[in-house]
């Protein structure tokens, strides 16, 4: 067009939204120079979804292949941490079974069975366990009104012979301290199971006395020394039910 004094008017050019060019996202609005202005964002920020949606096609081979890619990682970890999750399970249930339970007994009418693992045996069912002379490293009290038993259970890899040395454990149990003991009239019993076994009478000044039997078996190379003090028909109950 033409304006005053001939001279030649041009009117702003019309700027165009473009929403693609050659697959790439570009800025919509006019542009202050009446141009075409193109803006790549960089793809590396966005996902393949926002790309798919901005295109409006299907995915690129590349991004097909990625993700397909994590797809076979992800499913390769689930896979991986149940393969392991099942082994952990069974090595746990293998030990499980191989944990020594002691050999299974008949309680007779008002007593119970107490189990170390490796050796069993009776007491009267109003006795419960003395968590003051019970640990770890295998001292068990299972007392009540009528009397105790206490036991203690060590590895011993031979054979014990009569008059061994019993363990200091037994000193503490029935005593508001440990206080040592006499051990006489020592004889070889049968014990159910039991490789060798040694019975004792035990005593200190004061009129205390119990019965002391120390059994060994071979099989698991475990010594039980066990310390009754209860009335005679009590102890006879105890001792006789002992096996390992």
């Amino acid at each position: 067009m033409f304006g005053l004094a001939g001279q030649k008017t041009v009117e702003p050019c019309e700027t165009v939204a473009v929403s693609e060019l050659d697959g790439w996202p570009v800025s919509r609005g006019p542009s202050p120079l009446g141009r075409f202005e193109v803006e790549r964002l960089g793809d590396q920020d966005r996902t393949d979804v926002d790309l798919h949606k901005d295109r409006g096609l299907d995915l690129t081979p590349a991004e097909r292949l990625r993700r397909r890619t994590n797809r076979r990682w992800m499913v390769g970890l689930a896979v991986g941490s149940i393969l392991l999750l099942g082994a952990a399970l069974l090595v746990s249930a293998i030990e499980t079974s191989r944990e020594p339970n002691g050999p299974s007994i008949s309680a007779p009418a008002g007593y119970q069975v107490v189990k170390d693992g490796y050796f069993s045996y009776v007491v009267p069912k109003s006795w419960s366990t003395n968590q003051a002379y019970t640990d770890q490293a295998g001292d068990v009290d299972t007392s009540g009104t009528s009397g105790w038993a206490g036991q203690h259970i060590d590895y011993l890899l031979h054979a014990p012979t009569l008059q061994a040395t019993p363990p200091a454990a037994l000193q503490a149990f029935g005593q508001p301290a440990p206080s040592p003991f006499t051990l006489t009239q020592g004889h070889e019993i049968t014990v159910k199971g039991a490789s060798v076994a040694f019975e004792y009478r035990a005593s200190r000044p004061g009129g205390f006395h119990a019965v002391v039997v120390h059994a060994w078996s071979s099989a698991t190379d475990v010594e039980l020394w066990l310390m009754v003090d209860a009335p005679a028909a009590q102890s006879s109950v105890i001792l006789n039910s002992l096996a390992a």
